[in-house]
């Protein structure tokens, strides 16, 4: 029986599609990679047994167990919308990924059961052999969460390079989905380090005590150490992941890297230039508040400043000027030619990554030697432009991390595709209209009755 058109437009549903699936995946992401972070932060305190471990293993705790408990409402959310406003594509996604599907949600309540015992069983599992049980949750839940990751991107990646559809083997390892998951591992931990240390960041603009002040501090470093490094690797794998786009859906590449949504991808390269750059503002205030900072750091660190900026203003240059919304109103000029891909933003990546690396090492040394005294010995106000530059950061990655999930979606949607070469947005139509022939169907059984 057919169901009755919902009688709105088709662009309130991908509307309320998007908004609800970018919420949810923010939070979901954020759980892989606070668990994963969760992990070895609990397990430097089983080894070192310094108090500070200890102390950020259980504030991250908590913010995975608000997380899990935010991801459940939003991905009920997701679903119910799925089923009101994309009913045959949920009907063939759900059938085509009902393995995939089933493991996910056996693996999420498998994350939520260890998230939870982790942070409610803390003062249980401080003694004897009770401490090794307590760190094996979080592991476990972060095991959990990392394989309940495979199997979503298992489902993103086929909706964009699909194969057979009736082939399971085919669709799990499609042409994109092994550097997608690899991309997402470093995503999740760069918006899972910087958004935790920007918890750290408020934590320290918020305390009242230098013991809570030392310890926000440290901790906000910490995070940012691991969010910053992840960040950095993320070019090459994902140059990797639009190599196998470009040769697997050629379409699609063509439509993110050259065609109407190529300014999307300007943007995310102007976030992650400033991302870079930001970072490297925090890495210079963080070793020139210690004492005795290595003497060749202040010949390098100005030079790599310039090089980051130089690198950052290159690689957001955008190529097709034409598709840039409005930009047509300023001047006639369709190529801009220091946007090209090779070699001008070839060198931006490259100059990014290397002088970013070299300040990250930088970063490493200086908080090796960072000590109570030391962070209380650190010049007023520089300790808050340091959690300000944090909680950019923070933003910064959440901006990010909506930006390319919209250029990933963006390169099946323009092209008017909900599963590329499988389903076409106009085979939901009937979600929301009647054909003309329902239409004409509908008034025949309207007037059939006073027809004598």
């Amino acid at each position: 029986m057919p169901l009755e058109p919902l009688g709105i437009s088709l662009s309130v549903g991908r509307v309320a599609i998007a908004t609800s699936a970018l919420l949810h995946s923010l939070f979901a992401t954020f759980i892989v990679g606070s668990s994963l972070i969760g992990a070895v932060t609990a397990t430097c305190s089983y080894v070192t047994r310094k108090e500070w471990f200890d102390r950020l293993a259980r504030l991250i705790a908590f913010s995975l167990v608000l997380s899990t408990a935010t991801i459940s409402f939003f991905g009920v959310v997701l679903v119910f919308a799925l089923n009101i406003y994309w009913p045959q594509f949920w009907h063939r996604i759900f059938q085509v990924m009902f393995w995939p599907f089933l493991g996910e949600a056996a693996l999420f309540l498998g994350e939520a059961i260890f998230a939870y015992a982790w942070y409610y069983l803390w003062e249980w599992g401080q003694n004897g052999w009770r401490r090794k049980a307590h760190l094996a949750f979080v592991w476990l839940a972060a095991g959990c969460a990392l394989t309940a990751m495979f199997m979503i991107d298992v489902t993103a990646s086929y909706m964009l390079t699909p194969h057979p559809v009736y082939s399971a083997w085919d669709n799990i390892f499609n042409p994109t989905m092994i550097h997608l998951d690899l991309h997402r591992w470093f995503g999740n931990l760069t918006w899972a380090g910087f958004a935790l240390a920007g918890i750290c960041a408020i934590g320290y603009l918020k305390s009242t005590t230098e013991t809570d002040r030392t310890f926000f501090h440290k901790g906000g470093s910490y995070c940012f150490l691991i969010g910053y490094g992840a960040l950095l690797v993320m070019p090459v794998v994902g140059y990797q992941y639009l190599l196998h786009l470009r040769y697997g859906q050629p379409q699609a590449f063509y439509t993110v890297m050259l065609g109407e949504r190529s300014w999307l991808f300007d943007v995310v390269a102007l976030l992650y230039g400033l991302l870079i750059l930001v970072g490297s503002l925090y890495i210079i205030q963080m070793v020139r508040s210690k004492p005795n900072p290595p003497s060749s750091c202040s010949g390098f660190m100005p030079l790599s400043l310039i090089v980051i900026l130089l690198a950052a203003m290159m690689l957001a240059m955008p190529y097709q000027l034409q598709h840039i919304p409005f930009l047509n109103r300023l001047t006639d000029q369709e190529i801009n030619p220091l946007g090209k891909m090779q070699p001008y933003k070839y060198y931006a990546l490259s100059g990014l990554v290397i002088f970013g690396f070299g300040n990250w090492l930088y970063a490493l040394r200086a908080f090796g030697r960072m000590s109570p005294v030391s962070i209380l010995a650190i010049a007023s106000g520089t300790p808050r432009r340091m959690a300000s530059m944090l909680m950019t950061l923070a933003g910064l990655t959440v901006i990010i991390f909506l930006a390319m999930g919209w250029v990933r979606e963006s390169a099946r949607a323009v092209n008017g595709y909900l599963i590329y070469d499988v389903m076409r947005l106009e085979d939901e139509k009937s979600t929301y209209q009647r054909s003309s022939s329902e239409k004409d169907s509908s008034k025949e059984i309207l007037f059939n009755p006073f027809e004598r």
